[in-house]
């Protein structure tokens, strides 16, 4: 009895690990577009990323409206003794699948982005702005926040999973995403409907459509089959946020 106890507030524990986990996410996503600080050549995509923030955070509200669904027919199914270890076990598995804890695959898109090799000369906007020839933070955010409005369910960046924690910023001239750095090319996996992935890409005024203005050849996009991306390996303990108990939660 005892161990099937612990089992249960294990399995609370992560469920409620993962909604702190997406309430992180929205509160971070509201800072980065309050701070970020664009080059002057793109400001006019800073609404139209303002809105895509907006909704991606109506989006994370959802999740975290689901999971709560879900606490509460855990504890229904807590009360009624009826099939508890199936439902731990049910549960448990899709709180790691959403938290991004378990290796995925399924069809999707691989895109890679890279720094221009192009010299650019004269008095131009593009020799004004060398930057425009990198690829930076802010981009791989645009595309990240692009993939997840079309439905990406899951997404990594050479390699590193994108979670509700995850951070992309820029240090100099390396961009370090789950704290772990690396430079250009950036390639970039994302699972869900390819041709609805795409789409989205490459839009007008998009994130994509902005590089390409300045070098075609920053970007390669394509349709797989198959996409595995592997589950997110870095730390995962709160060091302040404690879960609620269940009695104090709001409806």
């Amino acid at each position: 009895m005892s161990e099937n106890r612990l089992y249960q507030k294990v399995v609370f524990f992560a469920i409620w690990l993962v909604v702190g986990m997406l309430l992180g996410l929205a509160f971070k996503e509201q800072t980065r577009i309050r701070t970020a600080e664009l080059p002057s050549a793109r400001l006019p995509e800073l609404a139209r990323a303002y809105v895509q923030e907006k909704q991606a955070n109506a989006a994370l509200e959802e999740q975290i409206r689901q999971l709560r669904q879900r606490i509460n027919e855990l504890e229904t199914a807590f009360a009624s003794g009826a099939k508890q270890a199936e439902v731990l076990s049910k549960s448990l598995e899709e709180a790691k699948l959403i938290a991004g804890l378990l290796d995925v695959e399924g069809p999707g898109i691989e895109l890679v982005l890279r720094d221009s090799t192009r010299k650019p000369t004269g008095e131009s906007l593009e020799q004004l702005l060398p930057e425009l020839y990198t690829i930076h933070d802010y981009d791989l955010l645009r595309v990240v926040n692009e993939l997840r409005q079309a439905g990406a369910e899951a997404i990594s960046i050479n390699g590193q999973r994108i979670v509700a924690t995850t951070g992309i910023r820029c240090t100099g001239p390396v961009v370090y995403i789950n704290d772990v750095k690396m430079a250009s090319p950036f390639v970039i996996h994302a699972i869900g409907d390819p041709k609805t992935l795409i789409g989205a890409l490459e839009m007008p005024g998009g994130a994509l459509s902005d590089i390409k203005s300045v070098d075609p050849k920053m970007v390669e996009l394509r349709a797989l089959d198959k996409v595995r991306i592997p589950a997110y390996s870095g730390p995962t303990q709160f060091r302040y946020a404690r879960p609620v108990p269940p009695q104090e939660v709001q409806p």
